[in-house]
Formats: structure tokens, C-alpha cells, sequence
């Protein structure tokens, strides 16, 4: 029998659906291959495919006469079925209803929305493509795994094709309080997608509530928020928190590797200071990068002593650049690096170094390795990884971490230095707490923060929620007479 065969005997064949594909198509000397995306919630998610095998659905360009892929390229465990959508569909289902109506609403930047009927129009268009790929060939799978807020009425159009499939659905980012939520004029539609989904999860337990409070309040649907399940059309949702970790072990093990710590070594040399502090975000408005910028010029101000003797590393990578609030952010960005810099740049001393780019792990890891504090604070962050690679990475246990309390990560990650990130003064000072800490403070924190990280990692996460999957399905009442009865982790999954 061959692992793909156990793997559909022991657990069932999987579909996987989300908006970016997991391989993307790349020439190489005039042959056609895919490579993977860079990501380790990918990474996980692929090996998951690898051993159950079945078909991972999403948005990508047809590249033969077919809209199917044997993956991963001379190894094939399953298929990449491709959506491919048009001109169009890109500006108002991507950039505009997914980015530019939920993102800013679910970070409670609803000033930032644009209530547009054609993106709405759009989006349900794009779902339901999306629902008719799934369609197209089942190959016999059991369980669909959706992924995040691009896609949140896929659940119910296919609970309408396939009404005893399995369906679990991952919400990425925060979800808002329901006063926020009920702004959205298509709110009753976005719920009723939601519960065609046995689970739905989130990554905090606040943000589940604020699901199952939307759905009480706008549905009038009674919910129970103590277990967190939600009768629904003759079936039991389940709606539970499952907060996403890293790859720990890949992340410490090439934070271990000595070309990697010699690299670390490289970038304290090259700038040339005693303190480095590190900040790593996509060029978001929710990041608070400029925020950021603010406290660190603030902290110049009022610690003069350190002029010279700092420098702010600021990673930045380019995202959503069609869009204007990110084209505005970035000369925003600019502006201000600029000012700072002209204001404390001496002949030898440069204030901040700004890098505009994307960096693959093994050249991210030496950043975080010779950085004495990473300044992580969003404006509000469903979890916020980047907290978790730093920490992984620091092996030596003498780095420090200040950490927005609007990010997902402040629930668990309790010894970082937790501040309010539109607190200008407050963030300023926290930069000097954490340069100036002891150093038997700083290991005491990093170590339990490295616990922290190693036991909730990515591989936890993903078995979790499968495992919440499987269970929900198969308890008494989650589909019409099906299933026996199985033990179900509620809401407060931590």
C-alpha cells in the first residue's frame, strides 16, 4: 500500500482551499516547474497534503490547457487546481472587497472602507468560481479545510453542493467586535456563508465570541457562548480559537547554523553600534510601522545618550502596492525615515536602516540573531508571527521583545514588554526598558517566551484544528443523523 493510500484509508482524502496557491509556475531553461511559496504556514499545510493527499484549491493562472497541477513537481502526493480569474474580478474581489472593505474592518479601520457595490458583486462572483472548481472533481474527499476572510461565503455554496462534506473554516485575522461588524452592509451574507462551515476558527478566544455575538445579534440566531456551538438549519457549528504558531525547530535550527550566526555577526559589524534594534512587517497600514518610527524619533529626543550608539533596523515588505492606502503609506514611511535621518545622521552614524524588500528565512533569521530588540507592535494583529521567529531565533536568550498589546501574540507571549503602540511616549521608553534591561532579566523572559513558542507551534496548530474537525463531524447532530458521539475543544481552546 502506498503513503498516499494510508494516508486516504487512516484519515481521508483532504481539500484544501485558499486564496493564494501553496507552488507557483517558474521557467527554468526554457522548462516549465512550480516552486514553493515562501511561508511556513504553507510549508506545514503542504506536508499535511503530501501525507493525506488530495486537492488544494486556489487563485492562480492557467498555465497549459488544464486548470491542474500533480504536486509537489517529481514526487506528486496531490493536485493544485487552479482558479483563474480575470482583470476585473483582481481589482474588485481581491483589491477591493477583500482589501479594501474586510481587511480594514476586521483591524477596525472602518474610516479606511470602501462600501462599494460592484466589489461586493465581485466577491460573491469569485466564491462562487471558487465553489464550482471545488465541484468540478471531488476525487472522493471527505473534509474541506477554507482559509481566511477572501473567502468566507465558500462554506455555505458548498454545504449547497455537497451537503455531507465535512467543512472547516480558518478566520486569519482578528474578527471584529459585532458594533464594527454590523457596519458592513452585507454582514447577514458573510455570516450565513460562515455557518455552512461543522467549525469555524479563530485565533483568539475574544474573537470568537465577537463571531458568535455577530451572529446572535444580527441572525437572531441563539447562540451558546459558553461551549461555543451554534444550532443552524438542523446542524451544530462549532466555533472555537486555535491561535497559529511558526515552525519553531526550522526557525532555531538555522538560527543555529554558524553560517548564518557568522552572517548575524556581519550586520552588527556593518553598523557598527552597541544596541540594534529590528522591526519586520509587510508594508501594512495596521503594522504601526510609522507609529513605530514616531516612538523611535521620540526616544532619540529624550535619550540623547544613545545618539550614535542605536540604530533601527526597519524591514518592509512590499505589499498590496496597487492599492492606494499602501502607495499613501509608503511615501508616508519615507517621509518620516527621511526627516529623522536628517535631523540625527552624523558623518558615521545612521539612525535608521530601511529595507524595502522581501528576505527569505535564512537571511531574515540573521536580523533577528543580531538584533538586541525586535519592536513588534501593530495597530491590531490577528496574531502577529513575526514575534514568534524573533524568539525562535534568539537562541542565545539575550535578545528582548516589545510587543503590541492589540497583537494576537500579547495573550501568550506575557513577558514581553507589552505596550499601547499609539502611546508615542510610552513606546518610547519601552525601547529604553528593553535596551537597558538586565541581562538575567532578559534570558529569565526569552526562555519562557521559547517555551511558549516551541509547545503552540504551526504543527500543533494545524493537528488541532484537524483534529477538531473530525471530531465535530462526527459528533451526534452535526449532520442529520450521521455520526457517533466525540469529545469537541470549545471556544477556549488555548
Amino acid at each position: 500500500m502506498s503513503a498516499m493510500e494510508e494516508s486516504k484509508e487512516n484519515n481521508g482524502l483532504l481539500t484544501i482551499v485558499s486564496n493564494r496557491a501553496p507552488y507557483e509556475p517558474k521557467k527554468k531553461s526554457g522548462k516549465l516547474t512550480y516552486e514553493r511559496t515562501v511561508g511556513g504556514l504553507v510549508s506545514v499545510l503542504d506536508e499535511v497534503m503530501c501525507r493525506r493527499g488530495g486537492t488544494w484549491v486556489a487563485w492562480g493562472e492557467r498555465v497549459d490547457s488544464t486548470n491542474e497541477v500533480a504536486i509537489p513537481p517529481g514526487d506528486p502526493k496531490y493536485l493544485m487546481r487552479l482558479v483563474q480569474l480575470t482583470d476585473q474580478e483582481v481589482r474588485n474581489y481581491y483589491q477591493g472587497f477583500s482589501n479594501r472593505v474586510l481587511w480594514p474592518l476586521s483591524h477596525y479601520f472602518v474610516e479606511r472602507c470602501h462600501f462599494n457595490a460592484e466589489y461586493w458583486k465581485a466577491y460573491e462572483g469569485v466564491n462562487r468560481k471558487f465553489a464550482r472548481t471545488f465541484a468540478g472533481d471531488t476525487r472522493g474527499e471527505n473534509s474541506v479545510w477554507i482559509h481566511d476572510f477572501h473567502l468566507t461565503l465558500l462554506p455555505g455554496f458548498i454545504r449547497e453542493i455537497r451537503s455531507n462534506i465535512s467543512i472547516g473554516f480558518f478566520w486569519h485575522i482578528p474578527f471584529p467586535s459585532s458594533p464594527v461588524f454590523r457596519v458592513l452592509p452585507w454582514r447577514e451574507e458573510v455570516l450565513r456563508g460562515l455557518l455552512g462551515s461543522d467549525l469555524v476558527g479563530f485565533q483568539l478566544p475574544i474573537h470568537a465570541d465577537h463571531f458568535l455575538q455577530s451572529v446572535n445579534e444580527e441572525l437572531k440566531i441563539p447562540v451558546d457562548l459558553e461551549s461555543g456551538r451554534i444550532e443552524y438549519e438542523g446542524r451544530t457549528v462549532q466555533v472555537g480559537a486555535f491561535p497559529v504558531g511558526i515552525d519553531y525547530k526550522r526557525w532555531n535550527a538555522l538560527a543555529s547554523e554558524p553560517d548564518n550566526q557568522e552572517k548575524a555577526a556581519q550586520i552588527r559589524r556593518e553598523v557598527g553600534v552597541q544596541h540594534i534594534v529590528v522591526g519586520a512587517d509587510r508594508l501594512d497600514y495596521t503594522k504601526g510601522i510609522l507609529e513605530r518610527l514616531l516612538a523611535y524619533e521620540r526616544f532619540l529626543e529624550k535619550y540623547p545618550e544613545y545618539r550614535g550608539n542605536v540604530c533601527f533596523i526597519q524591514i518592509a515588505v512590499p505589499s498590496r502596492t496597487q492599492v492606494q492606502e499602501y502607495r499613501t503609506l509608503r511615501r508616508q514611511i519615507d517621509e518620516t525615515i527621511g526627516r529623522i535621518s536628517g535631523r540625527f545622521s552624523t558623518r558615521k552614524w545612521v539612525p535608521v536602516r530601511y529595507l524595502y524588500k522581501a528576505f527569505p528565512m535564512e537571511e531574515l533569521v540573521s536580523y533577528y540573531a543580531a538584533a538586541d530588540l525586535a519592536l513588534i507592535t501593530p495597530l491590531r494583529d490577528g496574531m502577529n508571527l513575526v514575534a514568534a521567529e524573533y524568539i525562535a531565533s534568539n537562541m542565545r536568550e539575550n535578545g528582548c521583545l516589545v510587543l503590541s498589546e492589540f497583537a494576537g501574540a500579547a495573550a501568550t507571549l506575557k513577558d514581553a514588554i507589552v505596550v499601547n503602540p499609539y502611546n508615542t511616549e510610552a513606546l518610547a521608553d519601552s525601547i529604553h526598558n528593553g535596551i537597558t534591561m538586565d541581562a538575567g532579566e532578559k534570558k529569565r523572559r526569552m526562555k519562557a517566551m521559547r517555551q511558549a513558542v516551541r509547545s503552540h507551534d504551526v504543527h500543533w496548530w494545524c493537528r488541532t484544528f484537524l483534529d477538531t474537525l473530525k471530531e465535530t463531524a462526527e459528533r451526534p447532530g452535526a449532520r442529520p443523523g450521521e455520526g457517533p458521539a466525540a469529545s469537541i475543544i470549545g471556544p477556549r481552546v488555548q
